[in-house]
C-alpha cells in the first residue's frame, strides 16, 4: 500500500523531490499497488499486503499474500490424463456432468486425484467444486489427508474439518452446514475458504457457516480423494480446483529511505477496494535522514497524496 500511495503520489509531490536513480521506485510501487486490486478482483479473493523489515541480510522490502490455481481437476477425457485420475470401486468418468463430463460416483466408489502433486495449503487455502447429490444420506465426499475432510451428513447436512494449529500441536476444526443446505437431484457449487485465521463454507455463493481458525494450518500428507469404498457417497462431482495463498515479493526500498504505514497490513477485499477491517485509509509516510519525502492516503479505491 506504501508502493500505492508512493506510486500514486509520484509525480505529485513528494517521488519527484529524490534523485532520479530513485525515482523508479514510483513505477515499481504503482505497478505493485494497483497490480495487487486487480490480484484481488480476478481471484475473487482477499490481497493482504505488508512491509518487510529490514534485516541483516536483506533491504526491506513489500510483500503480498495472494491466492494463485494450484491444484484442478476438471475430469474431461484427455484432461483426466493429466490430472491422473485412479478409479476405485464403481466411480466412473466420461459421465455427462455441469460442465461437460463429470466424475460419476451414483454407484459409490472413490477417485484418487493425484496430477498436480502435494501444493503448499499452509499459508490458506480455498477449495472448490460442484456436487450433484443422489440423496441426503451420510457419506464421505472429500479426504485430503493433513489438509481437509468433507463429509455429507444426513438431513444435508455438509461437515467439514480443517486440519490447523499453533505450529507444534494441530487438530480437526469442525464446522457444520446448517441442516437441508444440501439438496439431493441438483447442481451446488461448494467453496470452502481456510485463510488469515478463519474457515468459512460457501454453498451456491452464499456462506451458511464460518468459525475461526488457529494460526497455522497444516500440511499435505497425500493427495485429494473423492469418495469412499466403505463410507460410501452417492452422486456427481464436477470442476475441482484449489487456490493457496501464496508469498510474492514487490519493491525493494533503498536503505535511505523509510516508508511508515498508519496500520501493520493493508487488506483489499474481493472487488479490490480496502477491506471493511480498516476503520480509516490507510496514510503512508516516506522519509530519508529525517526529511518528509511525501505522504500518500490510501483510500477505498484509489491514492492520493496527503496535504
Amino acid at each position: 500500500m506504501v508502493m500505492i500511495g508512493i506510486v500514486a503520489g509520484v509525480g505529485m509531490a513528494g517521488f519527484d523531490r529524490i534523485e532520479p536513480g530513485r525515482s523508479s521506485m514510483q513505477s515499481a510501487v504503482e505497478n505493485f499497488i494497483e497490480s495487487s486490486r486487480d490480484r484481488a478482483r480476478a481471484s475473487n479473493q482477499k490481497v493482504v499486503i505488508s512491509l518487510q523489515p529490514e534485516t541483516e541480510q536483506e533491504a526491506a522490502r513489500w510483500q503480498r499474500l495472494v491466492f494463485r490455481n494450484v491444484f484442478e481437476a476438471t475430469f474431461e477425457g484427455a484432461a483426466s490424463l493429466r490430472e491422473q485420475i485412479r478409479l476405485e470401486g464403481q466411480s466412473q468418468l466420461q459421465v455427462a456432468g455441469r460442465c461437460g463430463a463429470c466424475l460419476d460416483l451414483s454407484d459409490g466408489g472413490a477417485a484418487v486425484v493425484s496430477g498436480r502433486g502435494l501444493p503448499d495449503l499452509s499459508n490458506g487455502f480455498v477449495v472448490d467444486f460442484d456436487c450433484f447429490p443422489s440423496d441426503v444420506n451420510s457419506g464421505k465426499l472429500l479426504s485430503w489427508p493433513g489438509v481437509v475432510s468433507i463429509k455429507q451428513l444426513r438431513n444435508g447436512v455438509l461437515q467439514c474439518q480443517v486440519r490447523a494449529g499453533d505450529g507444534d500441536f494441530f487438530t480437526n476444526i469442525t464446522i457444520d452446514s446448517p441442516p437441508a443446505s444440501l439438496r439431493a437431484m441438483r447442481w451446488q457449487h461448494i467453496r470452502l475458504i481456510a485463510a488469515n485465521g478463519q474457515c468459512q463454507l460457501q454453498i451456491n455463493g452464499k456462506t451458511v457457516v464460518s468459525t475461526l481458525l488457529p494460526r497455522y494450518l497444516s500440511v499435505a500428507q497425500d493427495v485429494p480423494v473423492f469418495g469412499d469404498i466403505d463410507d460410501a457417497w452417492y452422486g456427481k462431482i464436477d470442476e475441482f480446483y484449489v487456490q493457496a495463498l501464496q508469498a510474492e515479493l514487490g519493491p525493494v526500498v533503498p536503505g535511505d529511505v523509510q516508508m511508515m504505514l498508519s496500520q501493520p497490513e493493508i487488506v483489499f477485499n474481493r472487488f479490490g477496494a480496502l477491506d471493511d477491517s480498516h476503520s480509516d485509509d490507510v496514510v503512508v509516510r516516506v522519509e530519508s535522514f529525517g526529511e518528509s519525502l511525501a505522504n500518500f492516503i490510501i483510500g477505498r479505491f484509489s491514492q492520493e497524496v496527503a496535504e
